[in-house]
């Protein structure tokens, strides 16, 4: 812990007796160390309160397009708002001090000592907001805003303990002149040949470099956080809006699938209503005709029909979990516009480093940044009117082969069959056998099932396959990729 920390002047609070009538007044003089002391400590003050200045609205605006730039702006100001009470109220002090005309030295020392008391709780205080501002406004391993008022912390708590050591040395000069009749002026004139004075001074002036580098810096910050809440809306709102443009499109797409789909259903549902009502009117005429082999194959039919139909039944609900996961993955998960709000806050918080340097990339990459959601936009309703128009004509193919293959095939073999009950009776059966024998329902029916297999399967992977390529895209096209910033590794500055 710094030694500032532990500052707890040992002044001796003076009691004066009885004094000469109004000793206190008889003298108007101000020493010219003590001037430029006061001069040095009023200059500190006014870097203080110019910097609390800076944090008052509307100069830092209260950001809102997300909450860890609120959150660090938020104890951004009470980092400049404690320094500025307890530092500012201690330099002030001193400017008293360096000119007090009509006080005892003992009871202006004292006021002195009681600010010096302040500045542990405003250690502790600031310590608390650089943690906080540390979490908000860093980036990756680069702490340089934190960093920057941490450094200061230390700087100022240093010169603080600097300060308070002269004025120990102060103190044992009062407890020295106790019962005096003597101001603070005098006090001063009567020491000053000491180098006390001069020490002191030399204090206060480092004061003045540093809490300029400290309004410098508070300037900065800013109107960088100006500059980056400004940025950060826009980004969000071109974010925002087109992912409800995506959004938008994910729903047309699923309404558009489940239609193509649907298409398909009512042609499967319609030919296994019209084999099953084929069959069993040819069964029920004349079964004991029928041979072992014809039997087998009017069976197969039906496993064929009881196949292909449990198989539609899977890949229903195959599809429509695919379909949910896809609108789910586009909507809100791992897209490429969810990768664009993780850069933008990223960007967001380089554009809040300005303390040492610039990094001249980024900022300069905030136009073609607000692109690029439009352009995910494009490429993402490009993929989805793709994959329409081909499950709209891959439903169109399968309907066709449900209709105009599978449908006149099974009629034609039926057709085939019921010549048979033409011939004479004796010759039936063997008339069925032999056409029997040239039937392929196994072999037909396979080929409806595969085409409804490979086309659904083709549906489940091409749009997690397209959302894989925007977001490559957007990565090469991005901000880590094109300023040279990766994860876990400082920025260049």
């Amino acid at each position: 812990m710094a030694p500032f920390l532990k500052v707890a002047l040992p002044l001796v609070l003076l009691v004066v007796g009885q004094l000469h009538a109004e000793p206190f007044f008889g003298n108007n003089y101000v020493i010219p160390q003590g001037a430029r002391l006061g001069n040095a400590a009023n200059a500190v003050v006014r870097n203080l309160e110019a910097a609390q200045t800076q944090v008052r609205s509307p100069n830092l605006i209260n950001p809102t397009a997300s909450q860890f730039l609120s959150a660090g702006t938020t104890a951004f100001r009470e980092y400049v708002g404690n320094t500025t009470a307890v530092l500012g109220q201690l330099f002030r002090e001193v400017a008293q001090v360096s000119t007090d005309r009509v006080t005892a030295p003992a009871v202006v020392f004292t006021r002195l000592n009681l600010s010096l008391l302040a500045v542990a709780q405003w250690n502790q205080n600031v310590t608390q907001s650089l943690a906080v501002l540390q979490q908000a406004f860093d980036y990756d391993q680069n702490n340089n805003t934190a960093g920057f008022f941490g450094f200061w912390r230390d700087a100022i708590g240093e010169n603080v303990n600097d300060l308070a050591a002269e004025l120990r040395q102060l103190g044992q000069h009062i407890a020295a002149i106790g019962g005096q009749p003597m101001n603070t002026q005098q006090f001063l004139q009567a020491i000053s040949a000491d180098g006390t004075l001069q020490r002191l001074q030399d204090v206060v002036e480092a004061a003045i470099r540093l809490s300029t580098d400290y309004l410098s810096g508070v300037t900065k910050v800013v109107t960088a956080v100006r500059a980056a809440n400004d940025f950060q809306s826009r980004a969000y709102s071109l974010i925002r809006s087109n992912q409800g443009f995506i959004n938008t499109a994910v729903d047309r797409y699923s309404a558009a699938s489940n239609a193509s789909y649907g298409r398909f259903l009512t042609a499967a549902d319609s030919l296994v209503n019209h084999l099953k009502d084929t069959n069993q009117s040819f069964v029920f005429r004349w079964p004991l005709l029928f041979s072992g082999e014809v039997h087998e194959k009017l069976n197969l039919l039906n496993q064929s029909i009881d196949l292909l139909t449990g198989n539609i039944m899977l890949r229903t609900i195959t599809v429509a979990g695919e379909l949910v996961k896809t609108s789910a993955l586009f909507k809100t998960g791992d897209n490429p516009l969810a990768y664009l709000r993780d850069e933008a806050d990223l960007l967001t918080r380089i554009l809040l480093d300005v303390l040492y340097g610039d990094n001249y990339c980024a900022p300069a990459f905030i136009t073609p940044f607000n692109a690029l959601p439009a352009q995910v936009n494009s490429l993402v309703g490009a993929c989805l009117t793709e994959q329409t128009n081909l499950e709209s004509q891959g439903s169109a193919q399968l309907v066709s082969i449900a209709n105009n293959f599978l449908r006149p095939y099974v009629t034609f073999v039926y057709g085939r069959l019921n010549i048979c009950f033409q011939q004479p009776f004796d010759k039936m059966t063997e008339c069925l056998d032999n056409i029997v024998a040239t039937i392929d329902f196994r072999g037909q029916f396979f080929l409806l099932d595969i085409a409804s297999q490979q086309f659904f399967e083709q549906v489940q992977e091409d749009l997690p396959t397209c959302n894989d390529r925007v977001l490559e895209f957007v990565r090469n096209a991005g901000l880590r990729e094109n300023c040279g910033l990766h994860a876990g590794t400082p920025s260049p500055v």
